[in-house]
């Protein structure tokens, strides 16, 4: 026997009410911990004298990389670091670092040319140069990107600040923060979270955020008591 065509109707609307059902919100996926960087060091306040940085081309520290794909980090880089507005941070083409140096890229860890930081602080002004070295990169899902970031006083060759994180989307805490950072990032319409999983060029956007954003502020927070 046929049922009815209302109680059609109700069997259908239960139907589609299941079915939304078996796709919730990407936002019910993201309870849970998140990756937060920690190994990070530096001053409580950035330093008042720096008030230019000469931002360093990325160096493919894991020598796996092309020159062509590692350079594609270099606006990601600058753009999150000018997200900052810690100073003016002034981009060094890869083309103007091998006519100073002889190299298009150079290493943090790497011994310096004797000229290079008085050289740099005369080209573009600034009183501290920013590297950045690839230490690891996986442009495949699951995404993984780790670098070493390191902000070098010219004048003395102080190290200010340090960073050298992991981010690895194949753990839950790191994924659901990308996803976090990407839709409250998201310029698009829709619900976009589950790019910045896909999108090597996306990952980086969140993972350099992530890092640049503990960067000595330049007011001291003290902490309120409880």
């Amino acid at each position: 026997m046929t049922a009815p065509a209302p109680l059609r109707l109700i069997a259908a609307g239960l139907l589609l009410l299941l079915a939304g059902c078996t796709s919730p919100d990407s936002r019910w996926t993201d309870i849970g911990p998140v990756y937060t960087p920690t190994n990070v060091r530096g001053p409580a306040v950035w330093p008042a004298a720096v008030r230019r940085v000469a931002v360093l081309p990325a160096h493919d520290a894991s020598v796996l990389l092309t020159p062509e794909f590692t350079a594609r980090y270099d606006g990601i880089w600058n753009r999150a670091l000018n997200h900052t507005q810690r100073a003016e941070f002034v981009g060094v083409s890869r083309v103007n670092l091998s006519a100073w140096t002889g190299s298009e890229t150079l290493a943090s860890t790497a011994l310096l040319p004797s000229n290079l930081l008085g050289r740099v602080a005369r080209e573009t002004g600034a009183q501290a140069v920013l590297f950045l070295d690839l230490t690891h990169c996986t442009p495949y899902p699951p995404l993984a990107l780790s670098f070493r970031a390191r902000l070098v006083d010219v004048a003395t060759g102080e190290t200010l600040w340090m960073a050298d994180e992991q981010f690895d989307a194949s753990t839950d805490p790191t994924a659901r923060a990308a996803r976090r950072y990407a839709r409250g990032n998201s310029s698009g319409t829709g619900d976009q979270t589950e790019g910045v999983l896909l999108s090597p060029a996306r990952f980086a956007d969140y993972a350099f955020q992530a890092v640049t954003a503990l960067l000595p502020p330049h007011v001291a927070i003290v902490a309120k008591p409880h």
